[in-house]
């Protein structure tokens, strides 16, 4: 997953991953990548995070989501939904 800040976030508005202690400014122009899971598939759960509060101002963002492996869902697959 790769996040992108589209501006400056005057307070607040961090991602934070409580299991490895890190917490990630949001600042303009720059990006955050992490994978989810590890090279065998399976989730690491130090890649759990949340984003904290924006105390002033507001923040913006472009999410990129990338995969291993092809992302079928029947609620986003047209051939199921014409079934």
């Amino acid at each position: 997953m790769m996040v992108i800040y589209l501006n400056d976030v005057p307070e607040g508005g961090e991602v934070v991953f409580p299991e490895i202690g890190l917490s990630v400014l949001p600042r303009k122009g720059k990006a955050l990548y992490f994978e989810y899971c590890d090279d065998g598939g399976q989730l690491d759960g130090r890649t759990l995070h949340a984003a904290a509060a924006v105390a002033r101002g507001e923040k913006r963002v472009a999410t990129k989501w990338m995969r291993q492996r092809r992302f079928v869902s029947a609620a986003y697959d047209v051939r199921a939904a014409s079934m």
